[in-house]
């Protein structure tokens, strides 16, 4: 990353390396945050607004990589070219941009020192990777974490682009609503995933798992 035209052309990241609790982020996070002035996304957004889960990395989000990795590197979190991600105290750092958000975030606020996207923004983040490909199940799955625990009705589609609300309405209904079962992972996909490619392979599992006749 040694000049402007050299800046990696970022998707959305993979988490890598050890899960790691709130208590063993939040504080890296926060140097994090206030080192480039941009909010975290992702795992630790989740933390934050309250699921119930662990991350290996923290991911922010930039709208311009190369200012962020100018902020970073000044505050002492250097790249690792090797790696091609900024480390902090063994942590992994990506950069996530609108793209992987579903668009700009519309709300920033600070949860416990840490600045964080808002909880809409983080819903509609989650919900565009996740349904995306199979592989991105996990983005669904902290959506679902995050309507149990908070909690979360339908009434919340409204905050989402339209094309969200439908999909996030079905994660309320599987996780609140009184049927004896829910959507399965694959029904799922195969009803709400943008891309044809994963509708297709959704099919194709739930097909093949059914009983024979």
């Amino acid at each position: 990353m040694s000049n402007k035209k050299a800046q990696p052309a970022y998707k959305h990241p993979e988490s890598s390396g050890q899960a790691r609790g709130r208590a063993e982020l939040l504080p890296l996070a926060k140097r994090v945050t206030e080192a480039s002035g941009t909010p975290v996304v992702g795992g630790v957004a989740v933390v934050l607004h309250g699921g119930p889960t662990s991350t290996s990395d923290i991911d922010i989000y930039s709208d311009d990589f190369w200012q962020t990795h100018t902020r970073l590197e000044a505050a002492g979190i250097m790249w690792n070219a090797e790696r091609r991600e900024h480390m902090i105290d063994g942590v992994a750092i990506h950069m996530v941009g609108s793209d992987s958000l579903g668009g700009e975030p519309k709300r920033i606020s600070t949860i416990d020192g840490v600045k964080v996207i808002g909880l809409a923004d983080l819903i509609r983040g989650k919900l565009t990777v996740g349904l995306e490909e199979i592989r991105r199940g996990k983005d669904v799955a902290h959506v679902i974490d995050l309507i149990r625990v908070i909690p979360l009705g339908k009434d919340f589609a409204a905050k989402l682009p339209k094309h969200l609300r439908a999909p996030f309405k079905q994660l309320v209904d599987d996780v609140h609503g009184t049927r004896r079962t829910s959507t399965s992972v694959f029904q799922y996909y195969k009803k709400y995933s943008p891309n044809p490619a994963t509708r297709r392979t959704a099919d194709q599992i739930d097909r093949s798992r059914q009983p024979a006749a």
